[in-house]
């Protein structure tokens, strides 16, 4: 009894579950691309923050009424890092998270950051501009929903970028089949995002979040009439990487520069690694080399009595065999003739 009660207690360490679990939480963070890294760190620090107040939030989510009229455009970028509901937070970070790190990885740090807050920018822009359209059609209904009282601030953070990206990405091959999660059907890509779009409505009592709504819509826009006007080449995303303001990014862990793009490894410091590298000269082979066959090394090119050599096939053919191989080579020959 008492060694079971041993061998339980040697296979359940709680100092090295822990350990463990620390381990897996470094190694999650060390694959994080540099601002991966910051958006998962600041979405996480002002949801807990949101928890005991919200005062914080509602002055960086957009709420159109203070964008607008009060002409406050911070909320146009920073309305991405609010994420108020715990569900919200843990889905919306699980489907980005992976997308948004190989993204990063392909196109570079600098590149990515350009890209999510000009996606941001146009997306909030345009949730403004179906507010107002909605306001000129209700008239003070809409001014109420969009002066949003302290204890009501509801706000989808990553989802609309998240959903613009789907899209875009459905877009880059339309006509592809996709399988609709572990549901027995088979979609058009093109349609992917505005089926999935009809879900998430009938599931939330047939609310439409007007915020993804944007996302998806400027995903189509995007892709259709403004990709060649707005899309970030790696000249100029080379030049803001190179510029005064952005220089200290690059010795940060994690930082993708835009000649690194493509590796799935994370770098800890690219500009380090490279400085570090030392340089190996080569030179030219001094020895004489050993000759195949050869115990001692004696046997070289000068020595060696090529006219006993003979090839292994003949030795380890029998008689009969040769035999056999003449009388074929002869009737082949006869049949020639």
């Amino acid at each position: 009894m008492n060694s079971n009660q041993n061998s339980i207690n040697n296979d359940f360490n709680p100092s090295q579950m822990c350990k463990d679990c620390r381990d897996g939480l470094n190694s999650i963070i060390n694959k994080m691309p540099f601002f991966v890294k910051i958006i998962v760190y600041s979405t996480l620090l002002f949801f807990i923050i949101s928890l005991f107040t919200q005062y914080v939030a509602f002055y960086l989510v957009n709420i159109p009424y203070y964008t607008i009229f009060y002409f406050q455009i911070w909320r146009l970028f920073t309305t991405a890092f609010i994420t108020t509901g715990i569900l919200s937070i843990v889905f919306s970070l699980i489907f980005w998270y992976r997308d948004a790190v190989k993204k990063e990885q392909d196109i570079g740090t600098i590149k990515y950051i350009l890209h999510f807050f000009m996606m941001c920018f146009f997306i909030q822009v345009s949730y403004c501009l179906i507010t107002i359209i909605i306001y000129f059609i209700i008239q003070n209904q809409m001014v109420l929903k969009m002066k949003i009282t302290m204890s009501g601030i509801r706000n989808e953070g990553l989802w609309p970028i998240l959903m613009c990206d789907l899209t875009l990405l459905c877009l880059s091959n339309p006509e592809q089949d996709m399988r609709f999660f572990f549901f027995p059907c088979i979609i058009k890509a093109k349609y992917y995002p505005l089926v999935l779009f009809a879900i998430f409505t009938v599931l939330s009592g047939f609310n439409i979040d007007f915020e993804i709504l944007c996302g998806i819509g400027f995903g189509f826009i995007y892709h259709y009439y403004l990709k060649n006007k707005l899309e970030i080449s790696n000249s100029f995303a080379l030049k803001v990487e190179n510029s005064f303001l952005c220089r200290w990014m690059a010795n940060k862990n994690g930082f993708i520069s835009i000649n690194h793009t493509g590796s799935t490894e994370i770098p800890i410091n690219l500009e380090n690694i490279s400085n570090s590298t030392p340089t190996r000269s080569f030179s030219a082979f001094q020895g004489k080399g050993v000759a195949v066959g050869s115990s001692d090394g004696s046997t070289t090119r000068e020595n060696v009595d090529y006219a006993n050599l003979s090839s292994r096939n003949s030795e380890e053919t029998s008689p009969e065999e040769k035999d056999d191989n003449s009388l074929e080579i002869n009737n082949s020959d006869n049949s020639q003739v």
